[in-house]
Parts: C-alpha cells; sequence; structure tokens
C-alpha cells in the first residue's frame, strides 16, 4: 500500500521544493554572468575578493568597502517588506480599497530596484582606464547595508599612479597613494594571501601599463 501525505504536507513539500529551485536558479544565473563578464579575461580573476560579490561590467573594477553579498541581499528584502508594510498602512488610512494590492505592488517595486543595486551598483567603485592613463571613481550615497540610491553618482578621476597592497588586521586593502581603491575582509571563505594581494595589484598595474 502506497504511503499518502496529507495536504498540508504536500503543500510544505511543495513550497519547499519550489523554495529550493528558485534559489539554485538564482545561484546558477549569478554564477553564470559573473563567469560570462570576466570572459576573455584570466588576469581579472585575481580581483574577484575587492569586487565585493558585485556583478560588474569592466572586469578591471574594484569596489571600496562594502556588506557582503549575503547581507546585502538580506537588507534588500527588508527594504522592500518595510516598503510595502508602509505604503499599505497608507494607502489603508487613505481608505483606498485595493490597499494590499498597492502596498504589494511598492514593495515589488523596491525589491527589484534594491537586488539591482545589491548586485550591480557599490556605493564606490573604481575602474583603471587603460586609454587616459587615469582612475575614474564613483561614489553614490548608500542606505545601511549598503543599498546604493540611484541619481546620486558623484564622479572624479584620479592620477595614474602604482597600486599597492596595504595588509590591516581585519582586511587586505589595494591603495593609490593615499587613496583606498578596494578593500577585501579577511573573513569570508576565501583566503587572501600576500601572494593573491600582489598578484592583483600586479594585475590593476599591468592594465594601466606600469609592469615591473
Amino acid at each position: 500500500m502506497r504511503p499518502s501525505l496529507d495536504e498540508n504536507t504536500r503543500s510544505a513539500l511543495h513550497f519547499t521544493l519550489l523554495g529550493l529551485g528558485l534559489v539554485g536558479g538564482a545561484r546558477l544565473a549569478y554564477w553564470w554572468i559573473g563567469h560570462l563578464l570576466l570572459d576573455g579575461h584570466p588576469g581579472a580573476a585575481f580581483l574577484l575578493p575587492w569586487r565585493a560579490g558585485y556583478l560588474l561590467a569592466d572586469p578591471w573594477a574594484v569596489v571600496g568597502e562594502a556588506p557582503a553579498l549575503p547581507l546585502r541581499l538580506a537588507v534588500a528584502v527588508g527594504y522592500a517588506l518595510l516598503a510595502g508594510v508602509l505604503v499599505a498602512v497608507a494607502a489603508r488610512s487613505l481608505r483606498a480599497a485595493a490597499w494590499v494590492a498597492v502596498g504589494r505592488a511598492a514593495g515589488v517595486a523596491v525589491l527589484v530596484l534594491a537586488l539591482v543595486s545589491a548586485l550591480a551598483f557599490p556605493p564606490h567603485i573604481t575602474t583603471p582606464d587603460a586609454s587616459t592613463g587615469t582612475w575614474r571613481s564613483c561614489t553614490r550615497l548608500a542606505l545601511p547595508g549598503g543599498i546604493a540610491l540611484p541619481g546620486t553618482a558623484v564622479r572624479i578621476t584620479l592620477d595614474q599612479g602604482r597600486v599597492r597592497v596595504d595588509h590591516r588586521p581585519d582586511a587586505v586593502r589595494l591603495s593609490l597613494g593615499e587613496v583606498a581603491l578596494a578593500e577585501a575582509p579577511l573573513t569570508g571563505v576565501a583566503t587572501i594571501d600576500s601572494t593573491r594581494a600582489a598578484l592583483a595589484a600586479d594585475v590593476l598595474n599591468d592594465r594601466m601599463g606600469l609592469a615591473r
């Protein structure tokens, strides 16, 4: 006799399988996009610890101090839930008939914007421009949790110079003179040793024509 499951158990299993499928699909898509962005630029892989998990179009771009990717994603979901609740409460106070739908739409809109920010728009990013021999730096205002706000970018140009490695108690920093270009924390899965940091600096210096 075949075992049978009650309706609640079947629903829970279906929900669990759907969640696992969505998470697995998202991770696969993230890996594929990251691999595609670095395709043809094998040396840029040494810069990954200094990209903070962002999917950046320029393989040579590095990111300043930023929260880890899992934290940014969790914060993005939190902002979406908060926005949805606040908008729904405001709509209900105004006696809107579809206040639930209005709150849900606001939450979804904030979620999409926050996820895009968490994945592709760091608060501070620096890119070497080999054609002009300068560095292009972009800084954006950000909410707590590293969610950058659209339309707040401030761009400056830094003069050419050799990138050096600064070892700190909790992070390894890539610096240009007195300016910090990127920072990779020593906490996490990836191990950042002196050799890997030196290779990352060499990659950027080679990109700017400052090879040893």
